[in-house]
């Protein structure tokens, strides 16, 4: 048998519609999603993620990054008013007395300024985290024109350091040079009560939901921001290398790195205390222990690294610091409070770039130098624009009450559970107008799903429970409040919305006398959809400013019936009903309906119970697409699908023959497989090393190898199923062949480069012209799944409907 390699995957030849069933030259061309390494959605079934993974995924988030002259930043992103330089309380800063001596303080140990003015560099003036107190003052002295002391309003943010400690809330840690919090959060430590509160969750400091911005601070002459980047410093490599992990030249310095002092204690850091490992109890009950290291701890891996640093070019040091501050970006989208955009800012001695990270884009100003007269009044203007701006202006969604209180100004008023770190989320309160006009406000009760990333729709997932009190609320029975499921998302404005398709499935259903489909389908309860505003929102502008080149986007929150996971079913036979029960529905809706869901993960098969019965339900219709849209180009520029379940074509960036339903079949048998092989009960994790661990965890081309290797070594091998799974395992190793068979079979067809493009050649077309590409000449259909699904251990399961044999 002939390797599956990547350069096997097709190059297809364009075709005016899609699906067809028989192609002459290779497969049908489905438009409606462009590859992209980038997921928006992650598996429930997750294994801890490596650092070098979680940058590859932020290499592709930044990838698109935009670059925008320093004014545009500042109309653009901060909304910096047009007449600030006129404005009293902007054009006052640079005489401003506090302003001058925090400025000149910083500059002194920024270029190591000497008496008499002298502005010469004269060498590194000092370590890297000397520079941290200095500019946390001169911020923090930007917070009007008098450059007042910290006061009691409550709404007044500060600059604050936060190295060596990283913030808490995130396995991998992640600890910004400097942070912007409200003032009243410096009391974390000095009130008692809330002391003691944090003490019994073993939480010491700031966590990402208290997080208003970051800055990330070198010590490196501007090389890092784009500076001065004609200086290659110690290393003679090339700007064109490859970037080595830091973690790598840590690991290859043999010399020993002394700590460093710390750092004293001042009125804007939180002070420190020895915590060796914190227990987490996650859900299901069981136990692990998460290394937290001291602040000297840390500043040892500091020195280190900033050891590491000097090897590298200013081309590599500037893609370093871009993945660092992505790295805190997406920690503060994707383990605080719900946002939709941060801002940051890198610091690299006297030269300096702000930074700004939504759903569609990554936004960055062009380097400046502070010591410019002109740059340095801008500067200033736009710090304190940043200190002025609410929390809904930075990012945080409006409607979500914290807690009965913000507890982003009020910390009085934390509550904070503690599963891999504090969520801020439950118990918080979220209030809207629904679809007929009634005023709702809703509690969060339970978190049960977060993507994690930057760019994507990035859906947050939540139990709630209706606290209205008004008569004739139909989100209560007898009395009391039922349970539903709130998903707050970032759709593109493009996408056909998730409440229309799953709208428009039940409404065939009911007018087409096919009424078994709703129990199968998802019933959404209210979908609101809230645009950007072009004038009053940063996204708005963005669009209005950037055109094509800006994915708009909109905020969804759709509350939906609750549904049970399939982690709480218990009978194999069950599972079996409920996994036979998707491929039927799914069949359904692509041929009766014509939406193809593009999206199989075992978060998005799950059941209800009636009269006894279970019943399977295909859920999350985000990334769904209507088939008779999918060649009229892109309704986004997100791939679809999720990365551990996703069939061997959608991960191969070569494949261009779009979303076929074949490939969702694929991602049914992954699921079935994953289930089978790695829980030896229903939410019991085998022992490890867990089966297919990396397809969870790696980048598309390590699951792309992984699952290319799987198909080709497993011949003969039985498959890893678990005891009380086994009888799934001859489907399994049925399914498999067939798969199997259908990669390995197909024709190749390869691209020649020319200088006018790729023109793409088949290799055998004798026998090519009668293959069908739609099923990999029907070795992946629904026919084949439904004999292997259609009996589990000898015995029929329950057939709801029977579609087109010939699919």
């Amino acid at each position: 048998m002939e390797p599956l390699s990547a350069n096997d995957i097709t190059a297809p030849a364009p075709l005016p519609q899609t699906p067809k069933p028989k192609q002459d030259h290779g497969p049908p061309v489905v438009e409606s999603t462009p590859m992209s390494r980038r997921c928006t959605t992650h598996a429930e079934d997750e294994v801890p993620k490596r650092a070098d993974v979680v940058n590859k995924f932020l290499e592709d988030d930044i990838s698109d990054r935009l670059e925008v002259s320093l004014d545009d930043f500042a109309t653009l992103i901060l909304d910096l008013p047009a007449d600030w330089q006129i404005r009293d309380d902007f054009t006052l800063l640079p005489d401003s007395e506090a302003v001058k001596d925090a400025f000149a303080a910083y500059l002194k140990v920024a270029i190591g300024e000497v008496d008499g003015g002298d502005q010469k560099r004269k060498g590194m003036a000092g370590h890297e985290s000397g520079l941290y107190q200095p500019l946390a003052n001169l911020l923090n002295s930007l917070r009007d024109g008098e450059g007042r002391r910290v006061g009691k309003d409550i709404d007044e943010k500060i600059f604050y350091v936060q190295d060596p400690r990283p913030v808490l809330g995130s396995l991998i840690a992640r600890k910004p040079d400097l942070g912007g919090i409200y003032i009243e959060l410096l009391k974390l430590t000095k009130n008692k009560k809330l002391s003691d509160h944090l003490a019994k969750k073993k939480i010491v400091g700031v966590f990402w939901g208290l997080l208003l911005y970051f800055i990330e601070v070198k010590h490196e002459q501007g090389r890092f921001v784009g500076l001065n980047v004609n200086k290659e410093g110690p290393s003679s490599r090339s700007q064109s290398d490859t970037l080595p992990s830091i973690a790598y030249l840590v690991s290859q310095s043999t010399a020993s790195v002394p700590a460093s002092t710390p750092l004293n204690s001042t009125s804007t850091s939180f002070g420190d205390e020895h915590r060796p490992g914190v227990t987490i109890q996650n859900q299901g009950g069981k136990k692990k222990t998460v290394e937290i290291l001291t602040s000297q701890d840390y500043q040892e891996r500091a020195e280190a690294e900033r050891k590491a640093e000097k090897v590298l070019t200013p081309t590599q040091g500037q893609h370093l610091t871009r993945i660092q501050c992505a790295s805190y970006a997406k920690e503060m989208l994707s383990k605080g409070f719900i946002r939709s955009h941060a801002v940051g800012i890198t610091a690299d001695d006297t030269s300096l770039r702000f930074q700004y990270y939504d759903r569609s884009k990554v936004v960055e100003s062009k380097p400046f130098n502070i010591v410019n007269d002109e740059v340095k009044k801008l500067f200033m203007a736009m710090v304190c624009q940043l200190n002025k701006l609410s929390t809904e202006n930075l990012g945080f969604i409006p409607n979500l009450d914290l807690d009965g209180f913000d507890h982003l100004r009020n910390p009085k008023q934390l509550k904070l559970p503690h599963k891999n770190g504090p969520d801020p989320l439950v118990g918080s309160t979220y209030v809207f107008t629904g679809s007929d006009g009634r005023r709702r406000r809703v509690k969060i009760t339970k978190v049960l799903y977060r993507a994690e990333g930057i760019i994507g729709r990035c859906s947050i997932v939540v139990e709630v429970e209706c606290l209205c009190t008004e008569a004739g609320c139909d989100w209560h029975e007898e009395g009391q409040a039922t349970t539903k499921v709130m998903k707050i998302s970032f759709p593109s404005m493009t996408r056909p919305s998730e409440d229309g398709l799953i709208g428009e499935a039940r409404s065939t259903a009911e007018s087409s006398g096919d009424l078994w489909a709703l129990n199968h389908l998802p019933e959404v309860i209210d979908s609101i959809t809230y645009p950007y505003h072009e004038e009053t929102t940063v996204q708005g502008r963005l669009k209005k400013h950037l055109k094509d080149d800006y994915e708009e986007r909109v905020m969804r929150v759709t509350f939906l019936d609750k549904l049970q996971p399939l982690s709480d079913l218990e009978d194999p036979r069950e599972f079996a009903q409920v996994f036979y029960d998707v491929l039927q529905i799914h069949q359904w809706l692509y041929e009766r309906v014509g939406i193809l869901h593009r999206d199989l993960s075992s978060g998005n098969i799950m059941y209800r119970r009636k009269n006894g019965k279970v019943y399977g339900v295909l859920n999350d219709f985000d990334l769904s697409s209507r088939v008779r849209d999918m060649d009229k180009g892109p309704t986004s520029k997100q791939r679809t699908g999720t990365r551990p379940f996703m069939s061997l074509d959608l991960l191969n960036p070569v494949w261009g023959g779009g979303h076929l339903y074949r490939h969702d079949l694929e991602s049914l048998f992954y699921i079935m497989l994953c289930l089978a092989c790695r829980y030896e009960a229903p939410g019991v994790a085998s022992p490890d090393p867990r089966p297919y661990s990396e397809w969870f965890s790696g980048t598309d081309a390590q699951i792309l190898n992984s699952k290319s290797n799987f198909f080709l070594n497993a011949l003969g091998e039985d498959l890893p199923v678990q005891t009380y799974f086994s009888g799934f395992e001859q489907g399994l190793s049925d399914i498999f062949e067939e798969i199997r068979s259908g990669y390995t079979l197909r024709p190749r067809i390869h691209s020649k480069k020319s200088g006018k493009g790729s023109e793409v050649r088949n290799r055998n077309t004798s026998r090519d012209a009668n293959y069908e590409w739609t099923t990999l000449d029907m070795h992946v259909s629904y026919a084949m799944m439904r004999s292997m699904m259609s009996s589990f251990e000898g015995k029929p399961l329950e057939t709801r409907w029977v579609g087109n044999p010939d699919h």
